[in-house]
């Protein structure tokens, strides 16, 4: 039997869908490589698929990897080929990095839990580069309810000037990010896009506060034990802050992912972020592990 390796294509769409689920089955996926992300990379006009590597047998898809922003490597292994194919796909990876505009060192994405992977970076001499803390917390227990500030109302988003605003907030409280801005145009669109999960706070006068947006993957949640939903990004206004309107926004998102069916609830946040671990405490979150971008020297 041979492998044959390639780039991407539409119709790969149900392959790497019943990879993913293998391998998140086996306990492995970051949630960079969620479903709904994927879809929404590889759907991109702006991505380049010959960034994206796949390893195919006769019978199934053995592996995937893609580079985001041509230099940050998401990989997927068959669990029945794990510490087996990881090398061809970096080997890949780092040629694709010789050749590219980038002109940057290959960063590999690993959870600190996946031991396999971890060692393999570890032994090639990469070197942890950056961390991001992945949290989640039950939704089969009892949730937080916290009121938002007197004058704001928290409800699910409407209209594109909304979401003009919606930008604009997420501009302010992240950064300029362009690319990030074009996924969540792209996301209103998604199969997976529920309006109602998608949160706002609003004052009197219509000014937007602060947002929450809420996600279900829904390749995952159609096989998973337990549904997993996101509550993230979430931002508040600078007029807003320190109201408590960051953990209304939070505790609404976590009863609205439970009525669509979510089991639990996870998000990212910065490993050094202390205030934020302290707000993600207090409404139950808790870690479950920390994602690693490993750098070669």
């Amino acid at each position: 039997m041979s492998n044959i390796e390639r780039p991407f294509l539409d119709a790969d769409f149900p392959h790497l869908f019943d990879l993913l689920i293998a391998c998140q089955a086996a306990g492995y996926v970051d949630m960079e490589l969620l479903s709904t992300n994927l879809r929404l990379t590889l759907t991109n006009p702006d991505f380049d698929r010959s960034d994206t590597f796949l390893l195919e047998s006769d019978e199934r898809l053995e592996a995937f990897a893609l580079l985001w922003q041509g230099r940050y490597l998401g990989m997927l292994v068959h669990p029945s080929l794990r510490g087996r194919l990881e090398a061809q796909a970096v080997a890949w990876a780092e040629r694709q990095v010789t050749i590219s505009a980038v002109q940057a060192p290959l960063v590999i994405l690993c959870r600190d839990d996946d031991e396999l992977l971890r060692g393999f970076c570890e032994e090639r001499g990469y070197d942890i580069f950056d961390e991001e803390l992945r949290m989640g917390r039950s939704l089969l227990t009892p949730l937080p309810e916290f009121a938002p500030p007197a004058g704001i109302v928290i409800r699910p988003r409407r209209g594109d000037a909304e979401f003009d605003a919606w930008l604009a907030l997420y501009t302010e409280a992240l950064g300029p990010r362009p690319a990030k801005l074009r996924h969540w145009r792209a996301m209103r669109d998604d199969p997976d896009y529920e309006s109602s999960l998608d949160l706002v706070a609003v004052t009197d006068d219509g000014r937007l506060a602060g947002f929450c947006f809420c996600s279900i993957a829904g390749v995952e949640a159609a096989s998973a034990r337990v549904v997993e939903g996101r509550t993230e990004p979430v931002a508040v206004g600078r007029d807003f802050q320190r109201k408590g309107l960051a953990r209304a926004l939070i505790s609404a998102g976590l009863a609205a992912l439970r009525e669509h069916g979510a089991q639990s609830a996870a998000l990212t946040t910065e490993v050094e972020n202390a205030n934020a671990h302290r707000l993600y405490a207090a409404l139950g979150y808790r870690e479950l592990y920390r994602a690693r971008w490993y750098r070669t020297k």
